[in-house]
């Protein structure tokens, strides 16, 4: 018995790839509209989306290379050497995170009000026994305060 070999991951893309060409010809049916006609379509729109793809990551390709030989012209001459630009992957991580550093913000703002109330009002909390000191709810207060400041600058920027 031979054991089936796990479709690898290029095999599995271009499976959803013929996969969504083919829902993309079929929201397209005309009336009498054969599936042999229908199969062609999805072919047809297949290669262009491999087409396109192609011509997306030349173009990404040629962006980075641009980038890196003007950024080696600046280094080799002194004094003129400016920061490294963010690549386009980096700007769309950075992008991904910005709600993630909202969430941060929020959170850490919530801390601070609520450190700042127990400092305020006195409230008491003992951890195993040890009363945590009211001072040390108000340096958390502005630990988290400025956490908090600089999660919410992150994400404006």
């Amino acid at each position: 018995m031979s054991q089936a070999k796990p479709p690898s991951a290029k095999e599995l893309a271009e499976q959803r790839l013929q996969e969504e060409a083919l829902r993309a010809a079929k929201s397209t049916l005309t009336p009498g509209q054969t599936k042999e006609q229908t199969k062609l379509i999805a072919k047809g729109i297949e290669k262009g989306i491999a087409l396109y793809k192609q011509q997306q990551k030349a173009k990404a390709r040629e962006l980075d290379k641009a980038r890196k030989k003007a950024l080696k012209q600046r280094t080799q001459e002194p004094g003129l050497a400016e920061p490294e630009e963010p690549s386009l992957e980096y700007a769309a991580e950075y992008a991904s995170a910005k709600p993630a550093l909202w969430v941060a913000g929020a959170v850490f703002s919530v801390a601070a009000l609520l450190h700042g109330l127990r400092y305020w009002l006195g409230w008491p909390v003992v951890i195993g026994g040890f009363e945590i000191p009211l001072p040390w709810s108000l340096a958390a207060a502005f630990v988290a305060a400025a956490l908090a400041g600089w999660m919410f600058r992150a994400a404006r920027d």
